[in-house]
């Protein structure tokens, strides 16, 4: 069955919020350019962390995943998390909306049917929604608690996905490309820092556990997962073993 120890917990929900922390000094010190690079750098970050630091037998690898022909999932990124044979999977799509500037426009209308990407990928993620632990994450380039007042103090603004499409569904024009008041209402509705996503995750309140049935690869192949893949192991003990057959 998934679960997981609370020592083991507390050093991830720590480990992420470090790691977020450390990307946006990177994105506020001009180390970081974009949506991609934030990405790159925060799961990098956790990895490296957990491994250096973790007392409870955690251990993180990365992958770089190529998307397939559709982009199905609409997320840019991923966590597995592995306990006692089964996973879950945690997705988030990444925005970097530079909510300082108020001529930039951080969504944009779909070519083919001029509605919101944004949107779009709100609703392409309603596919894994009742398996995988969805959310959106906000980076934000203003230095530590010098932020908008609805943005996180140190870290990036996260939202659950169900939040998310009801609020997309309650706006005035639904589907519309999401204006800077349009992220600003769906931040004070409310959001979280990553290690309450993470937290929620772990303790089984949010995502479906599954029973693991290849590598990791294979595994975020069947759910159509791409890019940036982040597998933490809290499985000490079947490591061990499996490293010594």
């Amino acid at each position: 069955m998934f679960k997981i120890a609370q020592n083991q917990i507390t050093e991830i929900c720590n480990y992420s919020y470090i790691a977020d922390k450390e990307a946006r000094s990177d994105l506020v010190g001009g180390y970081i350019a974009t949506e991609n690079d934030y990405t790159s750098n925060f799961t990098g970050a956790l990895r490296r962390i957990t491994n250096a630091n973790s007392k409870t037998g955690l251990a993180a690898t990365s992958y770089v995943l190529s998307p397939p022909e559709e982009r199905i999932s609409g997320c840019d990124a991923t966590i597995i998390i592995t306990s006692n044979g089964h996973f879950k999977v945690v997705t988030f799509e990444a925005k970097y909306p530079r909510m300082t500037k108020s001529y930039y426009t951080w969504d944009y209308a779909q070519t083919s049917t001029g509605l919101s990407h944004f949107s779009d990928q709100l609703e392409r993620q309603k596919r894994f929604s009742s398996i995988h632990a969805i959310f959106e994450m906000f980076y934000c380039k203003s230095p530590y608690l010098k932020q908008p007042n609805f943005m996180q103090n140190e870290v990036s603004s996260c939202v659950w996905h169900k939040d998310a499409i009801t609020y997309d569904n309650n706006r005035s024009n639904p589907n519309q490309v999401w204006s800077s008041k349009d992220l600003e209402g769906l931040l004070l509705a409310g959001n979280l820092s990553i290690d309450k996503i993470l937290n929620e995750v772990c303790i089984c309140s949010r995502g479906k556990p599954q029973q693991c049935f290849g590598k990791i690869p294979e595994m975020a192949k069947e759910f159509s997962i791409y890019g940036n893949v982040l597998h933490i192991d809290t499985s000490e003990t079947e490591r061990d073993i499996n490293n010594e057959t």
